[in-house]
């Protein structure tokens, strides 16, 4: 027999789940099974069922499931237990028989509904706890001395992502505040229902306030995904990846500029294969290269990270970002500022991590040569090709 599945309404719509399951009935699909996001469906003849939610104290019952003798009274009256998850629990009835309603007065149902705000505030403050738990099992791996030191790197990382790939950073935020939000919600939602039975409203009578937001809700989402297809659109089609970083000319330096002759990178390589990745987001032009020489006791290797940010204040908190960090990071030094010829901005720090701005770019470089190559050397030769007529910003 043919099964179907539907992500059902949620839990703190209860009427919404009744209607819903009631719908899918009249289209020839019965309810067997409910998961925590998902229905499962028959397929039969269209049938004009009820539908009716009943909710247990699912944490306090011993067996974790409904009391065969509530199933028991409930069938007396003509209902039938379907089946049910967790707290929720699904009962039906033919409508033809006109079974009487599980609840004869609207404040019977207020302890019920309580249930379900309790439900929602405990998953609420067992999501905060674990929030807590994993950010305070970073900080401690973090070194757990400094906490502003801990949260200065958590949003320099973030802000990184926010340059690099800021379609999925603005989804990382989205997603924390639904999560949170949902069980927000679900509280009010449980609250607004048992205000409204204190006044002797009938459940089947109580408009959910999800399906009042429902409209809103769906015409964002809609919305926020285009946004976002729109903002990953120029990642995916102008994504280009090459081994070799010399094969194209770019605002970068390269071994070849210093006729350095390279050799495939040996098993012990730690750094593995040369790469050479470009791509253009909303904020302009990233290119990340990395090339090494692989000669033994001479080995000279450059990675080079190129932002095109256009935005003056974005650009200025990349070059802060950038300073708090090392590739190198034995080295804890603080960057010193110097002066090279034909560069804006120029920042230095142990003889391996350089932060260099240069019009509406921004350099983060990490070279290391066995002192065969000084960073002045390299600076030089960067300025050099930025300064050339054979190169423009944002074009190779």
């Amino acid at each position: 027999m043919k099964k179907k599945y539907y992500f059902h309404p949620s839990s703190y719509s209860l009427v919404e789940i009744e209607e819903f399951y009631e719908k899918k009935a009249e289209k020839g699909l019965i309810l067997e099974k409910r998961g925590d996001y998902l229905s499962r469906f028959r397929k039969e003849e269209p049938k004009q069922l009820s539908y009716r939610v009943e909710v247990i104290d699912y944490d306090k019952l011993k067996e974790r499931k409904i009391p065969e003798e509530q199933v028991a009274i409930y069938e007396e009256c003509g209902w039938t237990h379907v089946c049910g998850h967790r707290h929720i629990q699904i009962f039906s009835a033919d409508k033809s028989t006109d079974p009487p309603e599980l609840y004869y007065q609207p404040e019977d149902q207020i302890e019920s509904i309580k249930i379900l705000r309790k439900t929602d505030l405990i998953a609420f403050i067992s999501l905060l706890a674990s929030w807590s738990l994993m950010f305070l099992a970073n900080l401690r791996a973090f070194g757990g001395s400094n906490f502003g030191d801990f949260m200065k790197n958590m949003g320099s990382s973030y802000f990184k992502l926010f340059i690099n790939q800021p379609s999925l950073a603005i989804l990382f935020i989205l997603i924390l505040f639904n999560g949170i939000g949902n069980y927000i919600f679900g509280i009010a939602s449980s609250q607004y229902y048992i205000s409204r039975l204190k006044k002797g409203i009938p459940l089947r009578k109580i408009k959910p306030l999800a399906k009042k937001v429902k409209p809103l809700k769906k015409g964002a989402i809609i919305v926020v995904l285009v946004g976002l297809l729109l903002m990953s659109a120029p990642e995916i089609l102008t994504y280009e990846k090459r081994e070799d970083p010399s094969e194209v000319a770019g605002p970068y330096v390269t071994l070849s500029d210093f006729d350095v002759s390279k050799a495939p990178p040996s098993e012990y390589s730690i750094l593995g294969e040369d790469y050479y990745r470009k791509k253009n987001t909303i904020w302009g032009e990233i290119i990340k290269i990395q090339e090494s020489s692989n000669q033994f006791y001479k080995d000279i290797t450059f990675i080079q990270e190129v932002y095109e940010i256009k935005n003056d204040k974005l650009r200025g908190m990349l070059v802060e970002v950038l300073k708090n960090e090392s590739f190198y990071s034995l080295y804890q030094e603080d960057y010193v500022e110097m002066s090279v010829a034909g560069l804006d901005e120029v920042y230095v720090k142990n003889s391996f991590d350089i932060v260099v701005v240069k019009e509406d770019f921004v350099f983060s470089i990490s070279t290391f040569s066995e002192n065969q190559l000084s960073q002045e050397e390299f600076l030089h030769k960067l300025s050099e090709i930025l300064n050339s007529k054979e190169w423009s910003f944002g074009k190779s």
